[in-house]
């Protein structure tokens, strides 16, 4: 008996064959750091600085800065986020001095008036390694000899103006001579913590996203705020639950242009308990105008009441980006950008929870 099917019915069997084949493929899920991270140069490099209990700040300002040549909207070329390659190279220069990482606390890289290597201390007696660099802007007129930013005719461009964008930073040499003359940094209460979780990230090519006021808040019996979640995550970090961090760490390295070799975790203020995925972005503008990538990384919250310091766990993040990943898996109807690589998982994913009773 032959059977004759409509191309409704047809339309409708191949529908239910897609569907079921999106919803039922398997996520592969990195099982060890070195399935989510496998650039050993960096690791190393960020171990090393993690076993000394060093943090980065990386204020925003650097983050969004772009190397770029451009005549017009058409006629440009810009560079990828160059923060963390210029991190690498003074990492791999503790590599070879690693009694320097002895010496400091924080290591800083921002925007200065000159390229300068500067060594600070806090009041508390905290080591600053700042790392200055300076912006060089050059214009100049389109010639015959110009190498133009994008392909085309040098008869259409001749006699427009050409903006070049650069930096100068400090050599990695003139960052392990600052250092010579410093002594061994000093037992500072508020950098005193377990650096497991630190070690955590490392693995993972993945920097604690610092800043300078959440290393200083205190509760009100005078625990340092900071050290009091690192210490939280250490003993976490040991736990057989990360999958689904060690999974999120992967996507944003292979698929988001500020993430290629470095990336961040943060633990943010926030009165409200959340975790999941954030993107930090100026907007469509600043991504086609100005060359700026979006920032995006996972990240946990917290907040202290009297005496306590509360935190989302990494228990309870990971159990967070298992319904990010079924909700990004298969055909659904919500679906972030996931193939920009400009701004990896705009806007982001957060899960919230109710805060314990009191």
């Amino acid at each position: 008996m032959i059977v004759r099917l409509s191309f409704a019915s047809m339309f409708t069997i191949f529908l239910a064959t897609l569907f079921s084949g999106c919803l039922s493929t398997p996520v592969r899920l990195p099982q060890s750091a070195s399935q989510v991270y496998k650039n050993s140069d960096v690791q190393q490099g960020l171990l090393l600085a993690a076993q000394n209990n060093i943090l980065f700040y990386i204020p925003e300002g650097t983050i969004r800065e772009v190397e770029k040549s451009v005549v017009d909207q058409k006629c440009r070329q810009i560079e990828d986020p160059f923060w963390a390659d210029k991190l690498t190279e003074y990492l791999s220069e503790f590599k070879k001095r690693p009694e320097l990482l002895s010496r400091f606390h924080i290591l800083e890289m921002k925007r200065g008036d000159i390229s300068s290597v500067q060594v600070q201390k806090d009041l508390d007696g905290a080591v600053t390694l700042s790392i200055q660099f300076v912006k060089i802007e050059s214009r100049g007129k389109i010639s015959y000899t110009t190498n133009l930013p994008c392909k085309g005719s040098i008869a259409e461009y001749l006699g427009r103006e050409l903006v070049k964008t650069d930096f100068d930073f400090p050599a990695s040499e003139d960052v392990a001579l600052a250092l010579q003359k410093v002594s061994e940094k000093p037992d500072v209460p508020r950098f005193q913590f377990s650096n497991a979780f630190l070690s955590y990230l490392a693995e993972r090519g993945v920097i604690f996203k610092f800043n300078h006021e959440m290393s200083f808040e205190k509760t009100n019996n005078g625990k340092f705020v900071m050290a009091e979640i690192l210490n939280n995550f250490a003993k976490e970090s040991s736990e057989p639950f990360h999958k689904y961090i060690n999974y999120w760490f992967k996507q944003i390295a292979e698929k988001s242009t500020q993430a290629q070799l470095i990336q961040m975790f943060a633990v943010v203020s926030d009165r409200d308990p959340n975790s999941g995925v954030r993107v930090e972005s100026e907007g469509e503008q600043a991504r086609r105008v100005l060359g700026q990538s979006d920032l995006t990384y996972v990240y946990t919250s917290y907040w202290a009441e009297n005496d306590t310091v509360n935190v989302v766990s990494l228990k309870e993040l990971d159990e967070c980006l298992q319904t990010f990943t079924t909700d990004m898996s298969g055909v659904r109807l919500r679906k972030p950008a996931a193939t920009e690589r400009d701004s990896f998982l705009r806007p982001g994913y957060t899960c919230s929870k109710s805060k314990p009773a009191p």
